[in-house]
């Protein structure tokens, strides 16, 4: 996936309104609307969206995020052009430096980001 990646101030508020991404995970495997809940866990979509995350820290790497959480990373939402696709928003441990790693631009982060 091409990640969107901005590192931006401290957000202190808020979190507990985001899905952690281990929580998602955890959906990922339920299956979707309409299939047969006898079919069992749907592996495929939590490999899937584990592949995505592994791509979003490491373009997170590439953009100056350190490798450290200070918060359980969580997971956001955007309407894509037939589905909602996620991103991804954590807190970095050292300076606590908020990073958002999106699937979509998101010009109003673009304007919060330092020069």
């Amino acid at each position: 996936m091409n990640w969107h990646v901005y590192s931006i101030g401290p957000i202190d508020y808020g979190w507990h309104q985001l899905r952690t991404v281990r929580e998602t995970l955890e959906v990922a495997a339920v299956p979707c609307e309409g299939s047969d809940p006898r079919e069992g866990l749907d592996t495929s979509s939590s490999i899937a969206f584990l592949k995505s995350w592994e791509s979003a820290k490491e373009a997170a790497l590439a953009a100056g995020w350190e490798g450290g959480f200070r918060l359980e990373p969580r997971v956001f939402w955007v309407p894509d052009d037939l589905q909602m696709t996620h991103g991804f928003v954590f807190k970095q441990e050292h300076n606590g430096a908020t990073f958002v790693a999106s699937p979509q631009p998101l010009p109003h982060l673009a304007a919060l980001v330092p020069a």
